[in-house]
């Protein structure tokens, strides 16, 4: 990585670490200068983020998401896009501490990994490779609300606090994560197996890391049917959130590093 792309990275991090800094600070005080604040560093972190991305796109020729650390740069660019489109539309406002901090776990791993970009190997060379990568992860970014919300959700029920939107509005947070995250990750799921037909002949291969994504896919689905069933509204809906996330992540990171795939980004 460039000294210039290095740079930006972190001017990113540090203002993503601000800005938790000052929804924590407004947790306490309750001033709304501290959330202004907050939220304009969120905004200037995601735009050094996204000048990161660009030139890291522009100086390898491609989108470079093929290892870990630049899979977890694109997943937290990603979920700081999905944040902003919720302050932006719900003026969530201190509900972006939890997001911020699940972002900086993401940032913060990406740092103390290998950088380097590795080299595109011809299968990868394809616009719809690109597509699979980019509504695979924004997919992810939109369960990883769902989980923060989920959890939301359940510490509102109990404390009953001003600083977190009502339950009502929660519940229509989550729903939300969850439709948008399912209608995401069945496009990655679509461009995935044109790609897989193209490069190998096959829509679909019965590696662990495709079952996995399966799995994921009928378990989203199958949450945009549960949210009509009375007895998984509210409380059910919220731990089936961060269940779901459980398997986001064991699939994202478990495998890989766990288990043995021929998946061609392990």
């Amino acid at each position: 990585m460039t000294d210039l792309a290095s740079l930006l990275l972190k001017s990113a991090f540090a203002c993503y670490l601000l800005s938790a800094s000052l929804y924590l600070v407004h947790v306490t005080v309750r001033r709304p200068v501290f959330w202004r604040a907050a939220f304009g560093l969120v905004l200037i972190g995601f735009g050094l983020h996204t000048f990161c991305l660009g030139l890291r796109w522009y100086l390898a020729g491609y989108l470079p998401v093929t290892n870990l650390f630049s899979t977890l740069f694109f997943f937290s660019w990603a979920l700081a896009a999905t944040y902003l489109y919720f302050e932006l539309r719900y003026r969530i406002h201190a509900s972006g501490l939890f997001i911020m901090l699940l972002n900086l776990l993401l940032l913060g791993t990406a740092l103390t990994r290998d950088a380097a970009p590795r080299p595109l190997i011809p299968a990868l060379d394809t616009p719809l490779f690109t597509l699979h990568i980019v509504f695979s992860f924004l997919g992810y970014a939109f369960f990883a609300m769902a989980f923060s919300i989920g959890l939301l959700y359940l510490l509102q029920k109990r404390l009953y606090t001003p600083l977190l939107p009502d339950l009502i509005l929660l519940r229509q947070l989550n729903e939300e994560s969850i439709f948008l995250g399912f209608c995401l990750f069945t496009l990655c799921m679509i461009f995935g197996g044109i790609w897989a037909y193209i490069a190998w002949g096959y829509y679909f291969s019965w590696n662990i890391k495709g079952l996995w994504s399966f799995l994921i896919w009928l378990f989203y689905g199958g949450m945009c049917h549960a949210k009509f069933v009375r007895r998984w509204q509210g409380t059910g809906y919220a731990l089936l959130s961060m269940a779901g996330f459980g398997i986001v992540l064991f699939t994202y990171l478990g495998i890989g590093l766990l288990l043995s795939s021929n998946h061609p980004l392990d």
